[in-house]
């Protein structure tokens, strides 16, 4: 296999994962709308001693709980978190180290619908197929989740061969 990047050893991506405000509700909105399926939890984790934590980049004295799914071919990591300074607002899309997941889906218009029929969906707008540019024929749209994380629904269309200059 040729290696990817400087990094010896790089395979390609694992998961991808998302801080949630509460994880019984976030479990149940990706198993409901996506499908996902559980594949492991990992109940409250605390480390008195706060090594584990402050390696993670948290305060000393935070613990979380972690959720692990299989949404379709790839997974979602969810996280929990508890703080001393606790923060429950969604970061704001255009934030630094703000992330948001997206969504494989063969109807955008339909996912989009079904979605913003669900309590708590914002749907962001309808959905927008490009015609030209570096993406011709990817459909998307967004929305957010119960909890504000920013979610893309997208259809990739028939596969296109794009040259970069």
């Amino acid at each position: 296999m040729t290696p990817l990047g400087g990094v010896p050893g790089v395979e390609g991506l694992d998961h991808v994962g998302l801080n949630v405000p509460d994880m019984d509700q976030a479990v149940r909105f990706f198993t409901e709308a996506f499908g996902a399926t559980t594949l492991f939890c990992i109940d409250r984790i605390a480390d008195p001693e706060g090594g584990a934590m402050e390696r993670l980049g948290a305060p000393r004295a935070a613990s979380f709980e972690l959720t692990m799914l299989q949404l379709g071919s790839g997974r979602l990591e969810l996280l929990r978190w508890w703080t001393e300074d606790p923060s429950d607002d969604a970061p704001r899309s255009s934030g630094l180290g703000a992330a948001h997941v997206a969504i494989k889906v063969s109807d955008v218009a339909a996912a989009v619908a079904c979605l913003g029929a669900m309590d708590g969906v914002q749907v962001l707008g309808q959905p927008i197929t490009f015609a030209s540019g570096v993406t011709p024929g990817l459909t998307n749209a967004f929305v957010t989740t119960p909890w504000g994380a920013l979610v893309e629904l997208l259809d990739w269309g028939q596969p296109t061969t794009v040259t970069t200059g």
